[in-house]
């Protein structure tokens, strides 16, 4: 059954504008495309694209441990000198103004690679960096991994102290007041402080290395500030000015390096990283604090030899990729289950049928990684999360399953199980969502009550589509939820409701923390939204919904299509849905129309799908079809770190398509608008 939540006329029936059979068409290719991708064991999983930090700090990474990489030099010099843009600097997006820090990672490592120093390449990233005021303005990650050579002073470089391991749950400050991608990469960064190591480079070892002086405005003063001054901060920014006192306040405690209390911390977080190595030998699923770990550990006293560390440098390996095209880069993580969830729930719309062997080895695939017991950070610090049941991102990290993830899988997977929500996996799944429910009614990404993962609408829109499956199937002949869960279910839904209407902002639209931007956060919430609008259409709800409807109208472009691009995080006022048409912003407005009840056969419905139709082109040789795409849609910190899933591409628009279909063929003549309130 399908949901309508803006009135139309009761006689009226959409009026189709595009030829049914191109739209079949359409998903007949993408379908192929889709199981031309399909790895043998039944999963999704598209290459991760995160511009050059993973490649270039990779290579950094090997020349603090003295790998020879010769024998890839080549390659990789091709894949990052292929992402320099013409002004000379590397950016944090494809189509995104210059950034230092990416760019002086790049040259560091074009040089450890054999690139000529007064080569124009560098020359021109010589250029970048000087003018943006040289090396004393990069950011905090990068000063750490210069310091390590001696490149910056160790004075410059915020300071982490490894007894933060040794602070209760209780505390106000602890391992748990971050969330865990900040968690697994500040414990071992405080081990690499203690250390303060210094590497050698090709020219040797020196605390105060002159290798890249010639970045530096002034090499003779290299002491740079990082941040704002307290003064500044104490008037405009008071959480800024709590952090940096808190950082003076360590850096004036770093007698406690050689204290009782600092051997514990150290020895408790070496324990820490070895409990957390996951089965594959990574650390939390993503590179920087993987390769944080490895590093911590070999400064503590590990070798190479040493297991943890051996298997580590081996996981590392399966990341990289490399091809004629676009020489070696290695990706900063995988996402395998959300490529998965993502790409069956695309192929079940789109008309596959669900007991077709290739989406039940998907599903069997997604269900052997559900993460069960306490054996995660969530459980460790709330109790009532011992049995777990969520998902993680990656292939393996089993310490830390997250909420959209686990989301999307039990969404997926009661799509192509329509028996499913009476399943143990579907409940244990359902309930480790709800039991992630933060005091405001939003849903944080992974960590509660966190102030550094925020409940957001975008992830509690999912939750509130997946409480509204529970409640709607809450009589259904077969497959239905326990009682139990349509309780909790029930009582999730007021507060998601409150938290997602209180974030719409004033053009009707709503912000996203995970993917780009208002177009994906309206279609979100008023999606989610709609099965909640009031009878006659009159009521707060309804109001919410058509003002998310008429802001996606108005981004429309001439094309038919929509498209947003990273600035509209950066810049203010934001350029919401500004840039140009792109097949996901395109799904992603077209699935929010449909999904808040507009009328299939409304133009601006009909002129979205046709740019659809009509942009598949991207041939795999196969018989199958795709949509290119080559700007960011996904976003790892806004500002600093945007994301390429290369699969947004495909499933959106089959989702799109596929939801097209379903709206046009089951919506007879006449019949009553149906919400579930």
């Amino acid at each position: 059954m399908v949901e309508h939540s803006v009135p139309r006329d009761a006689d009226s029936k959409p009026k189709l504008l595009n030829s049914v059979p191109d739209i079949v068409q359409a998903l007949s290719l993408a379908e192929k495309f889709a199981f031309h991708q399909q790895k043998p064991d039944g999963h999704w999983c598209a290459e991760f694209l995160a511009q050059v930090y993973p490649t270039a700090q990779y290579v950094i990474f090997h020349q603090a441990w003295g790998t020879d990489l010769s024998a890839d030099a080549s390659q990789l010099r091709k894949y990052l000198l292929s992402l320099q843009t013409s002004d000379g600097s590397w950016s944090i997006a494809p189509d995104y103004p210059g950034d230092i820090s990416p760019t002086v990672e790049a040259y560091l490592a074009l040089r450890l690679l054999g690139q000529a120093a007064d080569s124009e390449e560098l020359r021109r990233a010589r250029s970048f960096i000087r003018n943006a005021g040289g090396l004393g303005k990069i950011r905090v990650v990068t000063r750490f991994l210069l310091a390590q050579f001696g490149l910056f002073p160790w004075k410059a470089v915020p300071q982490v102290i490894p007894e933060l391991i040794l602070f209760p749950t209780w505390s106000p400050i602890n391992c748990f007041s971050v969330p865990f991608w900040a968690r697994h990469t500040v414990l071992p960064l405080a081990i690499i402080r203690h250390h303060e190591p210094i590497f050698a480079l090709p020219n040797g070892k020196s605390a105060s290395n002159t290798f890249l002086d010639e970045l530096w405005l002034d090499p003779q003063r290299k002491s740079a500030p990082y941040g704002r001054s307290l003064l500044d901060l104490s008037t405009n920014d008071p959480i800024g000015f709590v952090f940096k006192a808190a950082d003076y306040l360590l850096h004036a405690l770093r007698l406690l390096r050689h204290s009782p209390l600092r051997y514990l911390a150290r020895k408790q977080t070496v324990e820490w990283l070895l409990r957390h190595q996951n089965a594959d030998g990574s650390w939390s699923g993503y590179l920087l604090a993987f390769q944080c770990a490895v590093t911590a550990l070999l400064l503590e006293g590990f070798t190479i030899d040493d297991t943890p560390v051996r298997r580590g440098l081996a996981a590392m390996e399966t990341w990289t990729l490399e091809d004629d095209a676009e020489g070696k880069r290695i990706q900063s993580t995988t996402s395998p289950i959300w490529d998965t969830a993502l790409m069956l729930e695309g192929l079940c719309g789109a008309g596959i049928p669900r007991d077709d062997d290739r989406l039940r080895r998907a599903a069997d695939w997604l269900k052997e990684r559900q993460l069960f017991g306490p054996l995660n950070d969530v459980a460790l610090y709330c109790p009532d999360m011992q049995t777990g049941g969520g998902w993680a991102f990656q292939y393996d990290n089993s310490w830390v399953p997250d909420i959209d993830d686990t989301t999307a899988v039990a969404l997926s997977l009661s799509t192509q199980d329509v028996a499913a929500l009476d399943k143990y996996w579907f409940v244990c799944a359902t309930e480790w969502v709800l039991g992630m429910q933060n005091k405001d009614g939003g849903c944080p990404f992974n960590d509660m009550e966190n102030l550094t993962d925020p409940s957001t609408a975008d992830i509690t829109s999912r939750v509130l589509e997946l409480c509204t499956l529970i409640i709607r199937n809450a009589s259904a002949p077969q497959g239905r939820p326990p009682a139990n869960l349509v309780r909790r279910a029930q009582q999730a839904i007021p507060g998601a409701i409150r938290f997602i209407t209180s974030k719409q902002e004033a053009d009707g639209s709503w912000r996203a923390r995970w993917g780009v931007n208002y177009v994906l956060g309206t279609y979100l919430s008023i999606s989610a939204l709609a099965s909640y609008v009031e009878e006659d259409g009159r009521g707060p709800i309804a109001r919410i919904v058509r003002q998310g409807v008429s802001f996606l109208n108005k981004l429309q472009h001439e094309d038919g299509g929509w498209g947003e691009v990273v600035a509209s995080y950066d810049m203010p006022p934001p350029p919401k849905g500004q840039g140009p048409s792109l097949p996901s912003s395109t799904s992603w407005a077209l699935l929010g129309l449909l999904g808040a009840g507009v009328n299939a056969g409304e133009p601006v419905v009909q002129r979205g799908i046709a740019w659809l139709v009509r942009e598949q082109t991207d041939l795999d040789g196969a018989g199958g079809a795709s949509w290119p795409e080559w700007h960011f849609t996904g976003v790892g910190f806004p500002g600093k770190v945007y994301l390429g899933y290369r699969f947004y591409r495909h499933y959106f628009p089959m989702l799109a398509l596929g939801k097209y279909m379903q709206v046009t063929r089951m919506v007879p003549k006449g019949e009553d608008e149906k919400t579930i309130m």
